[in-house]
C-alpha cells in the first residue's frame, strides 16, 4: 500500500464519518422544528 492509497483511505473514512454526522444531525427529532422554521426562509418577507 503506497502513501497515496493510505491518504485516500483516510480521506474516505473522514468523509464517511462527516456525512454520517450530518445525516444524524438532520434527522434528529430535536432539530425538526429548527429545519421547519428555515424551510421557506427565502420566501419570508421581513
Amino acid at each position: 500500500m503506497t502513501l497515496v492509497d493510505k491518504i485516500g483511505a483516510v480521506v474516505a473514512i473522514v468523509i464517511f464519518v462527516l456525512l454520517a454526522i450530518a445525516y444524524f444531525y438532520a434527522f434528529r427529532p430535536k432539530n425538526k422544528q429548527k429545519f421547519e422554521d428555515l424551510r421557506n426562509f427565502v420566501n419570508d418577507k421581513d
